[in-house]
């Protein structure tokens, strides 16, 4: 049974803070993970790009089986909402032992990042798929739930400040010349934070789309119901490249920072530089996440994501031919790139929604957590690609590190990586939107639908499906 009562505001914002629990960790893996492995925990640039690659894509793997399990798991507080309480704890904890820095000596500590990687990112898959499968299902309203992605990414960009500001100084303050103790301080901090965080998600939150028990199903019949939707098809690709592009920049952030815009100076004025720039982005971020509801109210969803991957384009080839050291220019564009990419978030989370409700609308099955968990497989294997290509790449580059003059090749590399790299991404995404056929047209009419199907399942009379669906299943199969 389900229904499209509008939600609520404090609702909205306790579904925000479970992504702002994600992202809080996520951001400090993204931003910092790289650079502190090679930097501050000692492993070559190369080591952490097969590391990123063999840990995440065993990560992705177990991303469908999670969805498989979390649509079959049936509690009192729904299918998804207690995975949020279950590994919120274990979450934190994993955090603090990722940037820990034992002396194992150097196989023992490429061993131990491994492990601890890993086991982060299997408890972040626990947690997150779940958690996005949950905006499926909170409510059958399109906009409102297009709503709720809106402050769903401005509080998770808001919690992404947090970290970008305040991690180095945390790390500086806690730390002192202690860098290794000074992560791990402040990786207890934002641990400690996600943990609070998810379980007023849990409280404030609720599941009102009960999809019908299947009795017969199968996994394997699951799977094939989601690969043969062509639409769900086209947003995990869209999802593949949208990681890549954030994951690359994110990882050459750092870098960037330290040693073509202050020369591989170390300094306190040289930290609050840094954080200053990582957080232009960010502010970008959460200024573009509010902007993006603003405008899913006036403006065809589709036709945004189109003409905010081609600025990203723009933006990006412009950026390349920028030198580093004019601040003037190089913050702006950074605070645009951050603007325009959390812009677009929200719709390409919506259209994973849109993908699901047409999934069910096609094949009279709902496959809500699979069907997210695979999109979140396809952002797992853009993570993986996009970290192991920045560490393939400096170490191609002859990057050293702790070394404040680079080469050449290595400073244009790593400018290559923040820029011209995401621009590519941005221009395949811009390209395969054309064959996103979910438009709010489309949509209206798959509710409609959907819901009188529902009627007639009520009522225990025989359905009678609507002309459209089968033509629609040959239009869009």
């Amino acid at each position: 049974m389900s229904t499209a009562r509008k939600l609520s505001v404090a609702e909205k914002i306790g579904f925000g803070m479970g992504d702002a629990a994600c992202g809080i960790v996520y951001s400090s893996v993204t931003m910092f993970l790289t650079y502190f492995y090679t930097d501050i925990y000692g492993l070559s640039a190369a080591a952490v790009g097969i590391m990123f690659l063999v840990t995440r894509v065993l990560d992705a793997i177990t991303d469908p089986l999670t969805g498989l399990v979390a649509d079959r798991v049936r509690t009192r507080w729904g299918h998804f909402r207690p995975w949020l309480i279950w590994f919120a704890i274990p979450y934190a904890v994993l955090a603090v032992l990722t940037f820990t820095t034992p002396d194992f000596g150097e196989s023992g500590k490429l061993l131990y990042a491994y492990i601890t990687y890993t086991l982060l990112m299997l408890c972040y898959t626990f947690i997150n798929i779940p958690y996005c499968a949950l905006g499926g299902v909170i409510t059958t309203d399109e906009k409102d739930r297009l709503s709720a992605q809106s402050y769903r990414f401005t509080i998770s960009s808001l919690a992404g400040l947090v970290v970008s500001v305040a991690t180095l100084f945390l790390v500086d303050w806690l730390g002192k010349e202690n860098k290794q103790f000074g992560f791990q301080a402040t990786m207890a901090i934002m641990g400690t934070l996600a943990v609070i965080m998810l379980f007023f998600c849990f409280f404030s939150t609720s599941e009102r789309v009960r999809p019908k028990v299947e009795t017969n199903s199968s996994m394997m019949d699951d799977l094939r119901i989601l690969l043969a939707n062509d639409q769900w098809r086209i947003v995990a690709v869209i999802t593949f490249f949208s990681s890549m592009a954030g994951v690359m920049r994110s990882a050459a952030t750092l870098y960037y920072a330290t040693y073509l815009m202050l020369g591989g100076i170390e300094s306190a004025a040289g930290t609050a530089m840094k954080s200053a720039f990582v957080s232009t982005s960010v502010v970008g971020t959460i200024i573009g996440s509010i902007a993006a509801g603003y405008l899913a109210q006036r403006y065809r969803a589709v036709s945004l994501f189109k003409n905010i991957n081609l600025l990203l384009v723009v933006i990006g080839v412009v950026m390349f031919f920028v030198p580093p050291t004019w601040l003037a220019v190089v913050f702006p564009l950074y605070f645009l790139v951050g603007f325009f990419h959390q812009m677009y978030q929200p719709f390409k989370w919506n259209m994973m929604a849109n993908a699901a409700d047409y999934g069910e609308w096609k094949f009279g099955r709902r496959i809500t957590g699979l069907s997210f968990s695979g999109n979140l497989f396809a952002l797992k294997m853009g993570m993986a690609v996009a970290g192991a290509f920045v560490g393939f790449s400096l170490g191609w580059f002859g990057y050293q590190a702790g070394n404040p003059t680079q080469t050449m090749l290595a400073t244009n590399g790593i400018i290559g990586l923040l820029t011209i790299g995401p621009s590519i991404s941005y221009f395949i995404l811009y390209w395969l939107s054309r064959f996103y056929t979910l438009d709010d047209k489309m949509m209206s009419q798959i509710q409609r639908d959907l819901a009188h199907r529902q009627q007639a399942e009520e009522i225990n009379t025989p359905e009678v499906t609507p002309a459209l669906i089968s033509t629609g299943a040959n239009n869009h199969g």
